[in-house]
């Protein structure tokens, strides 16, 4: 049975750490391919550029990948909403042939009572905890670096380089489409 690890989030926009943490899930065999998942309309609430954007964003940033080991999936704009338990049935009625996952970040962990069904997105996929500086994690979550899309924003807003800290694709793209050059974006 194919293992899929669903990688979720904003990716406002896709950065490198998103990256090490698909390559460590395929490097460990904990999964045998990952789908990057770009939320539709955030749950919450906050602004986020354009899901087409996004979405082409998360395209360059899972091309260095071997083919067909790393995708990127359309899902939630199909369901018209972003609330993960939502996404994961859907996927898992629609895939009886597969297995889900689900990757995390260890700050998470802290939030979870605040996430719609949690506890039933525990029964329907298994988690995978990647480590968050500041945030207490499983032993055996790795620790990646301190990256988020939130920093990268605000260096973009004030004319600062990203280019160590976002795939260089994304990084042109960013440029040519002139995004997050306002503090609001």
């Amino acid at each position: 049975m194919e293992r899929i690890a669903l990688l979720g989030g904003s990716f406002n926009p896709p950065h490198v750490a998103h990256q090490m943490v698909a390559l460590w899930v395929l490097a460990t065999g904990r999964a045998d391919r990952v789908w990057l998942v770009p939320c539709f309309r955030h749950p919450f609430g906050k602004k986020l550029v354009a899901f087409e954007h996004r979405l082409r964003m998360c395209d360059l940033a899972v091309e260095p990948f071997a083919p067909g080991k790393l995708a990127v999936s359309r899902v939630e704009e199909q369901l018209g909403e972003s609330r993960t338990y939502h996404t994961v049935r859907h996927l898992v009625d629609r895939h009886p042939d597969r297995r889900f996952s689900l990757v995390i970040g260890a700050d998470i962990l802290a939030e979870k009572d605040s996430w719609y069904r949690f506890e039933a997105i525990e029964e329907l996929v298994d988690v995978l905890v990647v480590g968050r500086a500041g945030h207490p994690s499983p032993p055996d979550a790795p620790l990646l670096p301190e990256v988020s899309s939130t920093e990268i924003r605000g260096r973009l807003a004030r004319g600062e380089p990203v280019d160590h800290l976002v795939p260089a694709p994304v990084c042109r793209y960013i440029g040519e489409h002139e995004l997050y050059q306002d503090a609001d974006d």
